[in-house]
């Protein structure tokens, strides 16, 4: 599977222009979430960013910080703009069903079947008075995502985590031994110049502020990426 990946863009589009010249008709576009320019409590009533991804045919993206927001309309809204799946396994809407993000999504590729989850920053704990006051309930990672992991393993011929928790909470996942074969790491920043490796799985981020973006040679079982950092700059 050829992947092209980017994290933390912030509405910097100097690698969306650059990904069609590195685009295959199969390629596959994922992206780690903080794409947009508002935030989780200031909303632009625009974010031209969504669309830029939405005609390069994104795949997925984790909801970050910033794709999160406690209205629900404006969720809706930007899923019109959007019209790609935003993932977040961690989080439930305790009051309305009609949730514009999923917790994980299928890709059918030649041969391939492959899961792809999402995962998003925890705002505030189970049970706090944030969740009895907004509705939204953050789970923790570390606790959700096993049996999600195994259940979509058995029906899926690999797993890969869209993870907007940073690298230090991706590599304690993967040191617990979570079995996904690719972690596409955001949130803080950091910048991988080669894949961590944690037994199985392989780890990896493009830093921020689209001054890079990943391309990536990924099959499932096989020991080692082909990965390409590519600068923007």
């Amino acid at each position: 599977m050829h992947i092209l990946y980017t994290n933390d863009l912030h509405n910097q589009v100097a690698p969306l222009s650059q990904l069609p010249q590195w685009q295959r008709p199969d390629s596959v576009l994922l992206d780690g979430g903080d794409a947009i320019g508002g935030s989780n409590t200031a909303f632009r009533w625009q974010e031209p960013i969504l669309q830029w991804m939405r005609r390069l045919g994104y795949a997925a993206m984790a909801m970050g910080n910033r794709e999160f927001h406690y209205w629900r309309w404006l969720h809706r809204w930007r899923e019109q703009e959007r019209q790609f799946p935003l993932l977040a396994c961690n989080l439930e809407d305790l009051r309305d069903h009609r949730t514009c993000f999923r917790p994980w999504t299928t890709l059918r590729h030649p041969d391939l079947k492959v899961a792809v989850i999402g995962t998003t920053p925890v705002q505030f704990p189970v049970g706090s008075f944030w969740e009895r006051k907004t509705g939204w309930r953050f789970l923790d990672p570390m606790l959700c995502l096993p049996p999600l992991v195994e259940e979509l393993k058995a029906s899926h011929d690999g797993v890969v985590l869209l993870s907007h928790c940073g690298l230090e909470h991706d590599l304690k996942l993967a040191d617990r031994g979570l079995g996904v074969d690719l972690i596409l790491g955001a949130h803080s920043h950091d910048l991988t110049p080669e894949p961590v490796y944690r037994g199985g799985t392989g780890i990896l981020q493009t830093g921020s502020h689209g001054r890079y973006f990943a391309e990536i040679e990924w099959e499932p079982g096989r020991a080692r990426l082909g990965w390409t950092l590519h600068s923007c700059s």
